[in-house]
């Protein structure tokens, strides 16, 4: 549900259009241009839906394929390096690799690459661990959006 929610900000641009169109539509008399407007809005409305279910199947799919990404798994951060383990495998990596970091309310979402990332959620975290993780991410120049609270 977070990658559904993450990725709707980012497409909230097809029904926007759909009620700019429809408004538009609206104030005009009519015309073949109010049948066109019409017609697109209905049709950025579709490609909106469409676009929802798909990726919501798609990341549905992605999570149920790999087992790893099913487990229960524990981080420990060092100034050095982020060591990651789960019931069947352990994992470390550098901050020096880390291709970005970005915080929200509610997650420290590390990304290695552009595309994929570990989700740290932030609820098992005490305030000062928040506040010493960031100065980690900040001390080793990993180029990151954080929050200020």
């Amino acid at each position: 549900m977070f990658n559904v929610k993450n990725s709707l900000t980012r497409i909230l641009v097809f029904p926007l259009l759909a009620l700019i169109f429809f408004v538009v539509k609206q104030l005009m008399e009519e015309s073949e241009e109010r049948d066109i407007l019409s017609s697109a809005s209905i049709w950025f409305l579709f490609v909106f839906v469409f676009i929802v279910i798909r990726s919501y199947f798609r990341l549905k799919n992605a999570f149920y394929s790999n087992k790893k990404i099913q487990e229960n798994i524990s981080y420990t951060f060092t100034d050095e390096n982020v060591l990651n383990k789960g019931e069947t495998f352990e994992g470390e990596f550098g901050w020096d690799t880390v291709y970005k970091v970005k915080e929200n309310k509610e997650w420290f979402l590390i990304y290695q690459t552009a595309h994929v990332m570990n989700m740290v959620p932030k609820k098992y975290f005490k305030k000062d661990q928040i506040s010493g993780l960031r100065n980690t991410i900040r001390n080793n120049h990993v180029k990151a959006k954080l929050r200020n609270d």
